[in-house]
């Protein structure tokens, strides 16, 4: 247990746990009980706290069970969007409503001016940060690649991690979500059959018979969105102070540091696509519940249209969402976060049978990264070594445990590799899967939790809260807890 750092809950059960044992020692007698009664009462705290328990903790599942029957009683977990009914201010602006289940509250949208475009940026009081989309695109052919070239695609990519995190800018969050939609590759053929004009000249005809030959079709649609989090701090509301009103100074702020971070992406090899404005974001996020809604439809899309019109959260395995013009049996949603990273070493490519060779299946997967400055990272790395190393039992004619020898040169390599000029980050993953039904979706966790096993990966299904986890799957910047709380 050396290096873990307890949440506050724990700390209090497994003080009273040995406060509780020492009081019955004080008020019983007799050594035999005296040292029953400790132990029964100090035990159960610290099995409670620190046993595993159905893949966690009791208390931890105590605290997700609790909060999930307080949710239902409440009625949280059913959501019904007033869209409808919400109307618009005299000057045309949205009326603000409530936001799904999980969904970061009292969001205040913001409209950044850059050089390539508006952005929305979203204001989290409650999490005290600002967040922005971008859609990127990485090398098509990485696959094709030599070893050579692959490994420097990765060292651009972790000069852009380290530049952002040792460049005195204000983005210290970055939110990679890689989203699988299977579509119809013979879609396009049926439409224009449909729509052919039998009196139209042949010469036409044959000249878009063969374009339709000619043109590549593929049976999935990849989008790779990268959320930027950047902390609200008192120097950002002094900087924006200076303007007529805050949202002016935040646009133009917010909009500098991302519009810096845009022109860095050619340096990680990476291709800037567009900016999610407040259309393409509410899109995206409408198109994550629903996915019959294509991402690219922005008519009529914005802060209140963003959100579907009906989720159901109160089923413990999955979630339920609705769109409008959706069917009756609507969208059913489960999410895992990454229990467990690849402990060997792995291949560039180790997440290709989650993220390439998995068919029909809507899939988001989402990977978040703090970035830790260069010195910082080296501190924590040997302090990790120096764990590692301090709790070796290296005593005279003992066998030292592979295993333990194992975690100490990869802590080690960490440090020397943060040395030579690797990224420090702290990240954590989460998964979700959408299907048309339960059935479905059963049939396709299964198949998502065979595609990660093949990469090295372990998932725990977040039973009781998918409503909270689905949301880190969305460009809000969440899923991993920040520094110190």
């Amino acid at each position: 247990m050396l290096g873990r750092k307890l949440e506050s809950d724990e700390q209090l059960i497994l003080g009273a746990g040995f406060v509780g044992g020492l009081l019955m020692v004080w008020m019983l007698s007799g050594i035999i009980v005296k040292v029953l009664a400790f132990a029964v009462i100090a035990g159960s705290c610290a099995w409670a706290t620190l046993a595993p328990y159905k893949g966690r903790t009791y208390l931890k599942w105590f605290e997700i069970s609790r909060t999930y029957k307080k949710l239902l009683r409440d009625g949280s977990l059913l959501y019904r969007s007033k869209a409808p009914i919400a109307g618009r201010m005299a000057d045309g602006r949205r009326v603000p409503i409530d936001v799904p289940p999980g969904v970061p509250k009292d969001m205040e949208w913001i409209s950044a001016r850059t050089a390539f475009g508006q952005i929305a940026t979203l204001l989290q009081p409650h999490e005290l940060t600002f967040t922005a989309a971008v859609e990127v695109e990485a090398m098509r052919d990485f696959g094709s690649l030599d070893t050579d070239d692959k490994e420097a695609l990765i060292r651009a990519y972790e000069s852009l991690l380290k530049s952002t995190a040792d460049g005195g800018g204000r983005i210290r969050r970055l939110q990679w979500i890689a989203r699988i939609i299977p579509t119809d590759p013979n879609a396009h053929v049926r439409d224009a059959a449909a729509r052919r004009d039998p009196h139209a000249p042949a010469w036409l005809d044959h000249s878009y018979g063969e374009l339709i030959r000619q043109v590549a079709v593929t049976a999935e649609d990849r989008r790779l969105i990268l959320a930027l989090g950047i902390p609200y701090t008192s120097d950002l509301v002094a900087e924006a102070r200076r303007y007529n009103t805050l949202h002016e100074g935040y646009a133009v702020t917010l909009g500098k540091d991302i519009e810096s971070f845009i022109r860095s992406l050619a340096g990680g090899q990476l291709r800037h696509v567009r900016n999610l404005d407040e259309a393409a974001l509410a899109s995206y996020l409408h198109h994550a519940y629903d996915p019959s809604h294509w991402i690219d439809d922005t008519t009529g899309m914005d802060r209140v249209t963003a959100w579907p019109a009906e989720l159901d959260a109160r089923s413990a395995d999955h979630m339920v969402s609705r769109s409008w013009e959706s069917s009756p049996d609507a969208w059913h949603s489960r999410t895992a976060w990454v229990k467990e990273w690849p402990v060997l070493p792995v291949g560039i490519n180790f997440l290709a049978p989650l993220l390439l060779y998995v068919q029909d299946v809507i899939i988001s997967m989402s990977v978040t990264m703090d970035l830790v400055p260069t010195d910082q990272a080296i501190t924590e790395a040997m302090a990790d070594a120096t764990n590692e190393l301090g709790q070796a039992d290296k005593r005279t004619g003992k066998i030292e445990d592979p295993r333990e020898q194992k975690a100490q040169r990869a802590s080690l390599s960490t440090m020397q590799e943060i040395a030579n000029g690797a990224a420090g980050i702290r990240l954590a993953g989460w998964v979700t899967v959408t299907s048309s039904s339960s059935e479905h979706l059963r049939r396709d966790a299964d198949t998502i939790r065979n595609a990660v096993t093949r990469s090295g990966l372990r998932l725990e299904w977040c039973d009781r809260e998918h409503h909270r986890a689905f949301a880190n799957t969305l460009p809000f910047g969440g899923g991993l807890l920040k520094e110190g709380r």
